[in-house]
């Protein structure tokens, strides 16, 4: 679907997470969700800013369930990215090309799932206060 190679080792971990987090969950799709808590694992880029912001995985944990209740069941054989992830990872790539950066960094998808902004992931960090505006002065300006 989309060129793994373009995305850089923090995003590649952030990626995988997401996986195992929708399976851990006993989803049958990958959702924003799913990927906000993948962009918290150590080794991403995308963990150490949202620490910095306050931003704690049990945290995120926490709110998620109380959005949407635990989910009971188990993985269908292949999960599947929600149409929303797909826009996310459209954005990511937008938000590295505004930078010229030749590949998709976690702090990209951290961007990008603010800037989709309607999935849980984005509902969640609102929840939490992480706005756009204060992610991009993590990151060191409103351009990246």
């Amino acid at each position: 679907m989309y060129p793994f190679e373009r995305f850089d080792g923090g995003a590649k971990t952030a990626l995988a997470a997401s996986q195992r987090e929708a399976e851990r969950a006993g989803s049958h799709y990958i959702g924003t969700e799913h990927m906000l808590l993948g962009l918290l694992e150590p080794g991403t880029g995308s963990a150490g800013l949202l620490h910095g912001l306050g931003i704690q995985e049990e945290t995120v944990r926490e709110t998620v369930r109380s959005l949407l209740g635990q989910v009971a069941g188990r993985p269908g054989p292949q999960i599947v990215p929600t149409s929303r992830v797909k826009r996310t990872l459209e954005l990511a790539f937008a938000a590295a090309a505004r930078e010229a950066s030749p590949l998709v960094t976690s702090e990209h998808l951290l961007v990008a799932v603010l800037e989709e902004g309607n999935g849980v992931g984005a509902h969640v960090l609102a929840d939490l206060g992480v706005t756009l505006g204060a992610v991009q002065a993590a990151r060191g300006g409103p351009g990246t």
